[in-house]
C-alpha cells in the first residue's frame, strides 16, 4: 500500500561504509589455515582421482570416512602429531587429485538473549521485538532457496544494507525490461524490512535476511502504477519460482474489474505462490485490492502499543495484522527512513512466512496461513475481528507451530501379508502400526478361524517397532482360512482412532502328519489275541493300506495277514489279523513309506511293539 507518512532521515540516513558480500559475523566461517599442522583434530579432506578407498595402509593415519555422496571424496584422520607427514604422503600419491586442512564452521542464528549489532536496532526497530523476531531467529534466519518477489517500486540493488542478499530474475513490469532502479524509495524500505543483512553492524536488521529477493518492479518514482502491471508482475514472480509475493500497494476495483483479475491470485495460490498485501490506509471496510481477493492474505496495521494504527483499513477481509507506525528500514541512495502505512505492515508478515517456509519447506500455503493465524496474540474482540484478523503476528510463535496430528494411524497385516495362501501352519501374525500407537492388547488384536471362532493366542506388543506378534498356542489348520482382527480402540499418541481393520490369510499344508495315538500301546502285554489294532492320525491321510501297514511275529519273523480299513471321518486306520494272534508273543506294528496328508507331506516310518496274553 502507497506510504501513510515518509518522516524525515534518520541520523546518518547515508552511510558510505563499504561492506563485503560475506560479512564477517560472530559464529560466522572460520578462517582456513594452508598448514596441514593446522587442520582440526587432524582431518584431511582429499579429492581422489577415481573413487575412494575404503582403508589406507598407512601407519599415520588414524581413520579414513569415504564420504556416502561423493565417491571421490574422503576424510583422512591422522594420529597426533602425523598430520603434516600422512599430508605429504597423500600429495605423493598418483590416486590424490588434491588434499586440504578441513575447516571449522558454525550456524548463523542468534541467540535469544543476543540482540544484532545494526546500529538503528535498539533506538528505532522497536516494531521486531514486539513481533518477537529475536526468538524466531533461533529458529531460522531465512535461506536462499526461499524466494520472496517484491512487487513495488523497485528495489537498489548497492544499498549497504541489500548488496549481500541474493537476487533473482528482476523484472520491470512497466518496460518490460530488467532494470528495477528504485526512484522512489518505497520498494527498498519494503524490501529492508523483510531481509535487509541482520548482525552486520550498519543499519537495520531484516525478519528474514537469509532469503532470496526477486524484485518486480510495477510502479512508478511517484509511487503509481497500472493494475495491468501489478498482474504481470504477480504472474511474473509465478512462473519464476517465488514461493511469497509482497504487494504494498493496490485500489479500490470495480466488481467487473475483481471479476477479472481474481483469477491471477487463484493461479498464484494453486502454484503454491503465496501473496501477502496491504489492507490499505483509508481507515475504513471499503474493499481495497488485492488485499480483499480470496487467495491472497490481508494485513491491517497496529501501532507499537499493539492497537489499530489510526489510518489502517478494517474488516472481513483482514487476516492478520502487524506493525506499521514508525517502521525504519532501508531507502533509496543508500539512506534509511522511518515510515507508516499499512506497506510497512506486510513485510514483517512476508518475511515471517518466509521464515515459517525456511524451517518447514514442505508446509502447503493453508499450513503456513494457519501457522500465522493460530500463534497471532490475539487483540481486540476475542477470536477473529474485522480490525486486527486473527490478531497481530507472532514471529517466535508461528516458526514453532507445527500442525495438529489429525491424521489416524494405520495397521496392516506385516506378516504373512493380507490375502496371502499357503501360509504355514506354524505361522505367529504380525500386525505393523504406521505410528506409536496405545491399547494394544489381546483385546483389540485378535485371531478367529473361518467359522469365526477365536483361536487361542498370546500377543507381544513391541513398543520400538511397532509391531504387535499373535502367538497362537499349537499349529493351525491346514487349508483353513483366518483373520486377523484390528478394533478401532486403538488410538495412535494425538488420540486418533485407529479404523477397525480386518486381514485375512488361508494356510497351506506344510506340516507332515503324525501318530496321535495307537492301540494297543507301543510296549503293552497281556492283548488279547483277537485285539483290532487301531492307529490315530493327526489330520486327513492317503494310501492307507496293507502295503503301508504292516503286522510282523517277531517269533517266527513271518507276515501276519491282516484286514486294513481307513476311516476318513476319524482320521483313523484299523488293522484286523486275519487269524488269531498266537499266545504270549511279541509283535510289530509296521508303518511304512507311502501314507500322506492331502498335501503330499509324508508320515514318518515307525513301528510299535506288543505281546499277546495266554
Amino acid at each position: 500500500m502507497g506510504t501513510r507518512r515518509a518522516a524525515a532521515p534518520v541520523a546518518a540516513t547515508v552511510l558510505t561504509l563499504v561492506v563485503t558480500m560475506l560479512a564477517v559475523v560472530p559464529g560466522g566461517p572460520a578462517r582456513i589455515d594452508v598448514a596441514f599442522g593446522k587442520a582440526p583434530d587432524g582431518r584431511l579432506v582429499v579429492l581422489w582421482q577415481d573413487a575412494a578407498p575404503a582403508e589406507l595402509a598407512d601407519p599415520g593415519v588414524a581413520e579414513t570416512r569415504p564420504s556416502t555422496t561423493n565417491p571421490h571424496r574422503s576424510v583422512v584422520v591422522a594420529r597426533a602429531g602425523q598430520v603434516d607427514a600422512v599430508a605429504q604422503r597423500l600429495r605423493r600419491d598418483p590416486r590424490v587429485k588434491v588434499v586440504v586442512p578441513d575447516a571449522v564452521g558454525s550456524i548463523t542464528a542468534w541467540p535469544e538473549d543476543a540482540a544484532p549489532d545494526d546500529e538503528l536496532w535498539a533506538g528505532y526497530q522497536f516494531d521486531m521485538r514486539l513481533i518477537g523476531v529475536p526468538t524466531a531467529w533461533t529458529y531460522a534466519i531465512g535461506s536462499p532457496d526461499v524466494v520472496v518477489a517484491v512487487v513495488d517500486t523497485g528495489y537498489e540493488l548497492t544499498h549497504p544494507d541489500l548488496q549481500g542478499v541474493p537476487v533473482v530474475d528482476p523484472y520491470n513490469a512497466r518496460n518490460g525490461t530488467t532494470g528495477v532502479k528504485d526512484g522512489y524509495g518505497h520498494g527498498t524500505h519494503v524490501a529492508g524490512t523483510i531481509a535487509a543483512a541482520t548482525n552486520n553492524a550498519i543499519g537495520v536488521a531484516g525478519v528474514a535476511p537469509g532469503v532470496t529477493i526477486m524484485p518486480v518492479k510495477v510502479l512508478d518514482s511517484n509511487g503509481y502504477g497500472y493494475w495491468s502491471d501489478f498482474l504481470e508482475g504477480v504472474d511474473w514472480a509465478v512462473a519464476h519460482g517465488a514461493d511469497i509475493v509482497n504487494m504494498s500497494l493496490g485500489s479500490g476495483l470495480s466488481a467487473a474489474q475483481v471479476a477479472a483479475f481474481q483469477p491471477t491470485f487463484t493461479a498464484a495460490w494453486n502454484a503454491g505462490t503465496m501473496v501477502i498485501a496491504a489492507a490499505g490506509n483509508n481507515s475504513n471496510d471499503t474493499p481495497f485490492y488485492p488485499a480483499s481477493f480470496a487467495n491472497v492474505i490481508s494485513v491491517s496495521a497496529t501501532n507499537n502499543s499493539d492497537t489499530k494504527a489510526n489510518f489502517s483499513n478494517f474488516g472481513p477481509m483482514v487476516d492478520v495484522s502487524a506493525p506499521g507506525v514508525g517502521i525504519t528500514s532501508a531507502f533509496k541512495d543508500g539512506t534509511y527512513r522511518t515510515m507508516g502505512g499499512t506497506s510497512m505492515a506486510t513485510p514483517h508478515v512476508v518475511g515471517l512466512a518466509a521464515l515459517i517456509r525456511t524451517i518447514h519447506p514442505t508446509f502447503t500455503l493453508p499450513e503456513i496461513e494457519t501457522a500465522l493465524k493460530a500463534t497471532a496474540k490475539d487483540l481486540g474482540a476475542p477470536g477473529r475481528d474485522d480490525l486486527y484478523g486473527a490478531g497481530r503476528i507472532d514471529a517466535a510463535a508461528a516458526v514453532a507451530w507445527t500442525p495438529p496430528d489429525i491424521t489416524p494411524p494405520v495397521a496392516t497385516l506385516a506378516e504373512p501379508l493380507a490375502g496371502s495362501n499357503g501360509v504355514s501352519e506354524g505361522v505367529t501374525p504380525v500386525v505393523a502400526f504406521d505410528e506409536a500407537v496405545s491399547g494394544v492388547d489381546g483385546s483389540s488384536v485378535t485371531l478367529i478361524d473361518g467359522a469365526g471362532q477365536p483361536v487361542p493366542s498370546t500377543l507381544a506388543y513391541d513398543e520400538a517397532k511397532k509391531r504387535a506378534t499373535l502367538a497362537p498356542s499349537a499349529p493351525l489348520a491346514s487349508r483353513t482360512s483366518y483373520r486377523v482382527l484390528v478394533a478401532g480402540t486403538i488410538r495412535d499418541l494425538a488420540g486418533n482412532p485407529l479404523a477397525a481393520a480386518s486381514f485375512g490369510f488361508t494356510t497351506g499344508d506344510s506340516v507332515a502328519p503324525t501318530l496321535t495315538r495307537v492301540r494297543p500301546p507301543p510296549g503293552k502285554t497281556g492283548v488279547w489275541r483277537g485285539v483290532t489294532i487301531r492307529l490315530w492320525f493327526s489330520e486327513p491321510v492317503k494310501n492307507v493300506s496293507k502295503v503301508t501297514l504292516r503286522l510282523k511275529n517277531l517269533r517266527t519273523g513271518s507276515r501276519v495277514t491282516v484286514r486294513v480299513r481307513y476311516d476318513a471321518a476319524t482320521q483313523t486306520a484299523y488293522v484286523d489279523p486275519v487269524y488269531r494272534l498266537m499266545a504270549r508273543t511279541w509283535y510289530r506294528i509296521k508303518v511304512l513309506d507311502g501314507i500322506v496328508d492331502l498335501g503330499g507331506n509324508a508320515l514318518a516310518r515307525r513301528h510299535f511293539d506288543f505281546k499277546t496274553r495266554r
